[in-house]
């Protein structure tokens, strides 16, 4: 047992040292906003590791022996933490640092196999509401985290491509990707946008490509299917090469990696208040609510528009308990449809915690928030 203790510690310490080498590359000169608590200690192990695990070594007081049964018990289960701590230094590396009430709000809304209790070989479709893998022309994609809610999607996936393709971070990926709406749903006029952030490039093995697809949608993602057509690269040198998926020049994409997104995507993380009605006019038009959904990472609304100017850019920003503002960010998606009305959205850089809100500025609007109101 005392080898198996001295393989974990040093297992526990390397995992710890490679996840906080990998934060501080991933936000440059910036400092990873790492609760207090965490910082003081991390750097008492970083600094003195050794002493550390002195303390560990020192003989028990016979009292608190622990059976076997229970220490190998207790091994696995820091295992597992160590598990969720790198996945948790993904969405940190992904957003550029998470506070210690961000994270639970990440760890609360994500979907994983670890919430279950099962890997991917024991898990049934019914137990896991995380796509599985795909397989398809030699290429496996593997989803290993989704953090979504109504129109906003982010995925972690792990990309394996065929035997001797190397990956590295010098060069820059673009993923062709895409979201499938079921047929009944296509009533409107439809958008999306989206990128792919690189997390790792050939770090666990050269054809491993890890990274994060978000996607933004001018409807309910719920019950949609998220699509990867093509992975292309782009080295420092200009050049460009289709790492996996064809195109034709006639019926475009030919090959197709497709997940299934679950139909109730964290709706009980929505906050939908009443704001039918609510008109805002400026420039010579007028912009009327019909209905707004806000999650911990965006805000949706739908509303019809009086004026020549479709596509209207409005600030959305949260009043928070404290007297703070939380502002979404720049870019706006914005669609018309085929009558109903148009949806536009925005983004939050970093998950918002719903719960210390108490209003959406929409505009020189003032939206009141309920808690009651949460879905």
């Amino acid at each position: 047992m005392t080898q198996f203790d001295n393989i974990l510690r040093q297992g526990l310490m390397d995992a710890n040292l490679e996840q906080y080498g990998r934060v501080l590359r991933s936000v440059e000169a910036k400092e990873p906003d790492f609760s207090p608590r965490y910082l003081r200690e991390r750097m008492r192990l970083l600094s003195a590791p050794q002493e550390w695990e002195r303390r560990q070594t020192r003989p028990a007081p016979r009292r608190w022996k622990i059976p076997r049964g229970i220490a190998v018990a207790i091994a696995v289960l820091l295992l597992i933490t160590a598990v969720a701590a790198a996945a948790v230094s993904l969405w940190v590396s992904y957003f550029g640092g998470l506070d210690q009430r961000q994270q639970e709000i990440v760890s609360d809304m994500e979907l994983s196999d670890e919430k279950t209790g099962k890997t991917e070989t024991t898990k049934t479709a019914a137990e896991s509401l995380l796509p599985p893998p795909v397989e398809h022309d030699g290429v496996t994609i593997t989803p290993l985290r989704l953090l979504g809610a109504k129109n906003k999607l982010y995925l972690i996936l792990e990309i394996r491509a065929p035997e001797g393709t190397v990956f590295s971070s010098e060069d820059r990926y673009d993923l062709f990707d895409g979201m499938r709406v079921p047929e009944e749903r296509r009533t409107e006029m439809l958008g999306s946008s989206g990128g792919f952030t690189v997390l790792e490039a050939g770090t666990r093995e050269p054809n491993i490509l890890v990274g994060v697809a978000e996607t933004t949608t001018s409807f309910d993602i719920g019950g949609c299917s998220y699509l990867v057509r093509a992975l292309y690269r782009y080295t420092p040198d200009g050049e460009q090469e289709t790492v996996f998926g064809g195109w034709d020049p006639e019926a475009g994409p030919t090959d197709s990696w497709e997940f299934p997104i679950p139909e109730d995507l964290n709706r009980d993380q929505l906050l939908e208040p009443n704001v039918e009605g609510l008109s805002m006019t400026e420039g010579g038009k007028t912009t009327t609510l019909l209905s707004m959904s806000v999650s911990p990472l965006g805000v949706w609304w739908k509303y019809r528009l009086d004026g020549e100017d479709p596509w209207p850019r409005v600030r959305v920003a949260l009043r928070m308990r404290d007297g703070s503002e939380v502002e979404a960010a720049l870019g706006q998606l914005t669609m018309g449809d085929m009558g109903s009305g148009c949806t536009a959205s925005v983004d939050f850089a970093k998950p918002v915690d719903l719960s210390q809100a108490e209003a959406v500025l929409w505009g020189d609007v003032e939206i009141p928030l309920e808690q009651g109101s949460e879905k």
